[in-house]
């Protein structure tokens, strides 16, 4: 269960988001939200906010990863795109009906902040800057939702899981190695059953493309994937 934090751990809204485009934000309207905000704790594989829930919250992850995922029926879900450290995730409910349409889950032990969707609705009223950088922000997340439904109606599964290899390792583990990606969340992510992923890595990691050590992907040969994301 997650775990309520009364005492904050982190010293305060200006000193944790200069990280993020909350460093736009002027010391009045800091001081606003670091008084209204709450701080919790998520263990890997908790659900941070679900889909069809009240938007009551921005949610900052300070520490860990998560995955933004759409459920479907009959428990298939498909991974939109991932959660890193000071981004801002709220979704398309933010300024249409302040509910979920989407599900965030932590891959990893997340130490994550909380702040009223109506302080954060105000600072973005008052604050062009602070509105400018947020919706660049989104709007960069969308491209790559568009760009992901591109790969998954158009290529076939080697091309769809080379793409997501090389998202991953370049976009949110920062040119490093690949962690807390289960099977499970690669099947999501490449809107395959388990067992295909399965399958796919084994071929990749046979092919010497990438190498897999204690659930760790390292990729080998990235331009051979990159062949494969062209023409797969």
């Amino acid at each position: 269960m997650e775990e309520f934090i009364n005492s904050y751990s982190c010293l305060d809204c200006e000193h944790c988001f200069k990280m993020s485009s909350l460093g736009l934000l002027i010391n009045s309207e800091l001081e606003s939200i670091n008084e209204g905000r709450t701080e919790v704790v998520f263990k890997k594989g908790e659900i941070i906010y679900k889909q069809g829930t009240p938007l009551t919250h921005i949610v900052i992850i300070r520490n860990g990863l998560a995955k933004i995922y759409v459920e479907g029926s009959k428990g298939r879900n498909l991974i939109l795109t991932y959660a890193k450290p000071y981004d801002l995730n709220g979704g398309v409910g933010v300024f249409i009906d302040e509910r979920h349409h989407s599900s965030l889950m932590a891959i990893s032990d997340c130490e994550c902040c909380f702040i009223e969707i109506s302080e954060f609705k105000s600072v973005i009223r008052s604050n062009n800057a602070f509105m400018e950088a947020y919706l660049k922000e989104y709007s960069e997340r969308v491209l790559h939702v568009y760009h992901q439904f591109s790969v998954l109606t158009q290529k076939n599964m080697e091309g769809r899981m080379a793409e997501s290899i090389l998202y991953l390792k370049d976009h949110i583990f920062n040119n490093g190695a690949i962690k807390n990606v289960s099977n499970q969340d690669f099947a999501e992510l490449t809107a395959m059953t388990r067992e295909s992923a399965i399958r796919v890595l084994k071929e990749f990691k046979d092919d010497q493309l990438i190498e897999v050590v204690d659930q760790t992907i390292h990729v080998i040969d990235e331009k051979a994937l990159e062949k494969i994301t062209l023409h797969g």
